[in-house]
């Protein structure tokens, strides 16, 4: 039976690419994408296995995709996210320090502290761009602060962050931008590496450069692909994660309400919004041999895509999938932060930052009102949130 093929890239509105996504999951194996080829797995039991099996599934497909011939070296490349076992385990074993419970228990009063901040500053402007006034800078904030990097700096870091998560999907317009972005990341975050080597301090920069490997140190080019991975990642996925909540509280005002009468909807609530919203939309992976997915015959060396925003739709696994039901059954088994040993390193992060986000903003407005219905998603496929967002607070 013949592979179909889909165009992900073709202009589309929102319940028309959830449509797509429910004709591609009604496929009898998988499917291909227009133009380059990739094979795509959009059930949920497909993405799953692609993202868990890494040994039939290599992560380094990321290493491809994060490096079109336009384009050329690019730190990320090399970072944690495109490594197999062993390299993975050993990498992974050196930031899960940072990123665990204590290192979160470390960060809830600073990010508390910066939210009611923003949040206070926010709701007095009234009309604001949620993202550039609260959704993206708290997070930006928080990761700069976290690898100790100069704020007078931080301006420049949302450029810097779009125009990587647009790499994959790049259009020829932008690939002098990002291009430009590569090589303004590797002269600041190199700068920062000489830095710290020079005059180490307490922050998650130091900290690298002072962590072993089985006895021995890091790069410096290990440490930049560090900082290409952790700096855009750190602020992507919170700042969609919190800007796609806002959305949602917006369409869906009962559960503004309830989290005003019951701060522990928030929690609930955010779950169910990386269910239906997920702010990474793809996950990439090579095939190490020829293998088969869903009676599909993938051969060695294909790249397949999982498409996590179908995923979490799927009827086989949610019931009603296209309704935003937070505390629903199931609401964690999402796959927005992957599963498996690349499960996201920062997803307790995201969620406590979110949390925090929602818990300092709710009980200051009594609605959240958008200045127009139809949303400025950011460009390109593998990121999904809003670019800007005109909203009107309505203080409680």
């Amino acid at each position: 039976m013949p592979v179909q093929t889909y165009d992900l890239f073709a202009p589309t509105t929102e319940a028309e690419r959830h449509a797509r996504y429910a004709r591609m999951r009604a496929e009898p194996g998988l499917c291909r994408i227009a133009p380059f080829g990739a094979y795509a797995a959009a059930r949920y039991d497909d993405v799953r296995t692609l993202q868990k099996d890494a040994q039939r599934f290599s992560s380094e497909a990321l290493a491809t995709t994060a490096e079109p011939p336009w384009l050329g070296p690019n730190p990320v490349a090399r970072s944690l996210v495109t490594r197999d076992p062993p390299r993975h385990t050993q990498l992974r074993a050196l930031l899960s320090r940072a990123f665990g419970p204590t290192g979160m228990a470390r960060l809830e009063a600073q990010v508390r502290h910066e939210a009611q901040t923003l949040a206070e500053a926010a709701v007095h402007q009234r009309e604001v761009d949620l993202v550039d006034a609260f959704s993206f800078v708290l997070p930006r904030n928080i990761i700069g602060r976290m690898l100790g990097l100069e704020p007078s700096t931080f301006t420049g870091f949302k450029r810097w962050s779009v125009n990587m998560g647009l790499i994959t999907s790049a259009l020829p317009a932008q690939h002098q931008d990002i291009r430009d972005t590569v090589k303004e990341m590797e002269d600041y975050l190199g700068d920062v590496i000489a830095a710290r080597r020079r005059q180490p301090g307490e922050d998650m920069v130091s900290d690298l450069l002072r962590a072993e490997v089985e006895g021995q140190r890091l790069t410096d080019a290990e440490v930049l692909s560090f900082l290409f991975l952790l700096l855009p990642a750190g602020m992507e996925t919170t700042a969609q994660l919190i800007g796609n909540a806002a959305i949602l509280l917006a369409r869906f005002p009962e559960h503004l309400e309830q989290a005003r009468a019951d701060r522990a909807h928030i929690p609930r609530f955010l779950e169910e919004v990386l269910r239906y919203e997920p702010p990474a939309q793809f996950a990439f992976r090579v095939a190490t041999s020829d293998v088969e997915l869903s009676g599909t015959p993938i051969p060695a060396g294909s790249l397949v895509m999982g498409l996590v925003g179908s995923a979490n739709r799927d009827e086989r696994v949610f019931e009603q999938p296209d309704a935003f039901l937070p505390g629903r059954d199931k609401a964690s088994q999402h796959l927005s932060f992957g599963h498996g040993i690349h499960f996201c390193l920062g997803a307790q992060l995201a969620r406590l930052e979110a949390r925090l986000a929602l818990e300092a903003l709710v009980p200051r407005i009594r609605a959240l009102r958008l200045r127009s219905q139809d949303i400025e998603w950011l460009p390109g496929l593998t990121i999904h949130g809003p670019r800007t967002l005109p909203v009107e607070l309505i203080p409680a």
